[in-house]
């Protein structure tokens, strides 16, 4: 019993640093240079606030720092989902490894992206702005699926000790999560073009 507590608290440890190395490498330093790209193609932008509360077009060390931690933060929660989930991945390998990254990127993305304040609006091309921001959950969830593999290996989860049926279930109500998110962002990124 002990040995089978100790193992799942190593598993949500390692969770939490790939999410943490995956939200400050992807969220936080992509994120930074993302914002400088954008900066760089829309001058006019320079000091307007973003919709995140950032000063477009303005590197300073307190606003660099804050986007870091918050992006790590971020990213360890996200290991936390992914360890939570990944047990539901099915199918050949090449399949699990983007199965979950997919699914983060149109879910993520669909919060992420929308068509009222001047991050989507006021930055040219939009389709720009929107691709990059639908990066950063696309690499985090790529670099924290990548990492959780090799550092928990294929371990049993928690879902290989339920009926196949409760499995089922939850894959199904996150094929739908993901469905509605796609038709979700389909209609944001309409709107901002």
């Amino acid at each position: 019993m002990l040995a089978g507590g100790i193992e799942w608290a190593r598993r949500l440890a390692v969770a939490a640093l790939a999410g943490g190395i995956a939200g400050l490498v992807a969220g936080g330093v992509g994120g930074r240079l993302f914002m400088l790209v954008l900066a760089r193609l829309n001058p006019g932008a320079t000091g307007v606030p973003s919709d995140d509360g950032f000063t477009m077009g303005r590197l300073t060390f307190a606003g660099t720092l804050n986007l870091l931690v918050v992006a790590t933060v971020l990213g360890v929660i996200g290991g936390l989902v992914w360890v939570a989930i990944r047990g539901l991945r099915f199918g050949p390998l090449w399949w699990r490894r983007v199965s979950m990254p997919i699914g983060a990127t149109l879910v993520i993305g669909a919060m992420m992206v929308h068509s009222d304040g001047v991050d989507f609006t006021l930055l040219d091309p939009p389709l720009l702005a929107v691709g990059l921001s639908l990066s950063v959950p696309l690499l985090a969830s790529t670099l924290v699926t990548w990492l959780g593999d090799r550092w928990i290996g294929s371990a049993r989860t928690v879902w290989q000790r339920m009926p196949a049926t409760v499995a089922w279930i939850a894959r199904i109500a996150l094929a739908i999560l993901a469905a509605w998110s796609l038709a979700d962002l389909i209609r944001t990124i309409s709107r901002i073009l």
